[in-house]
């Protein structure tokens, strides 16, 4: 390889290297979960959509909970069908202790904000006091009473902390449908401590940017061979 070459891809290398030390985790759904009916309740049944955005963990169950339960930034949807009126919800299974939770609207609106497409969540976003708040995402009590596509406010303990402000920030991409289902879309985390997160799809990661870079600069190579 010459050293023009050689030069460009221990230099690309280097750059996805630092990079790679802070990015966002997106992972979409290829095929979005909705909650099925949980006559139960969140606190009785396990029947709801569930999902971990630093292990990438997501999927419908039935009436069992899932082991392990209390997990950090592990978090419950449902469609909870106990009431007269179905109420959409969203559960914390992290340790409240630990800085897991969803953020709130505000200090006097103690249910989950809804976010808007980029929008910035982070330290000073709505009202964050783990465990402080409800689980209502609507119709009769939260913020999603019409229903439509919008972001949750995560904060997700990292585990390898020392403390509950050890904590990264993410969303969750969700659809609160017209019978109050609620339809996972995508989730997401800022894995440097306590970097905030903007509700969009983030651009094409590290690696991907060094592969495009070597390959583009092995068509160069070959070129210059042939010619």
């Amino acid at each position: 390889m010459r050293s023009w070459v050689r030069s460009l891809c221990v230099g690309l290398a280097a750059a996805a290297c630092a990079s790679a030390q802070a990015e966002v985790i997106y992972t979409p759904l290829a095929v979005p979960l909705s909650t099925p009916s949980n006559p139960g309740g969140g606190n009785n049944d396990g029947t709801g959509v569930w999902f971990n955005p630093l292990t990438g963990y997501a999927e419908v169950r039935g009436f069992f909970f899932p082991d392990t339960l209390f997990e950090d930034g592990k978090f419950f949807l449902l469609r909870d069908t106990s009431f007269n009126t179905p109420a959409a919800q969203i559960y914390t299974q992290g340790f409240f202790a630990r800085g897991n939770g969803v953020i709130y609207e505000a200090a006097d609106n103690l249910n989950p904000a809804r976010f808007g497409l980029g929008a910035v969540i982070g330290p000073g976003t709505g009202y964050q006091n783990p465990g402080a708040g409800f689980p209502d995402l609507g119709p009769t009590f939260g913020n999603w009473g019409a229903g439509g596509q919008g972001f949750l406010g995560l904060t997700l303990r990292d585990p390898t902390g020392n403390s509950s402000a050890d904590i990264f920030y993410g969303f969750a991409d969700i659809t609160v449908n017209a019978d109050f289902s609620i339809t996972l879309n995508a989730f997401a985390y800022e894995n440097v401590r306590g970097a905030a997160i903007t509700t969009a799809v983030p651009e094409p990661g590290a690696a991907a940017l060094l592969l495009a870079g070597l390959a583009g600069v092995a068509g160069v190579a070959r070129r210059r061979r042939a010619g």
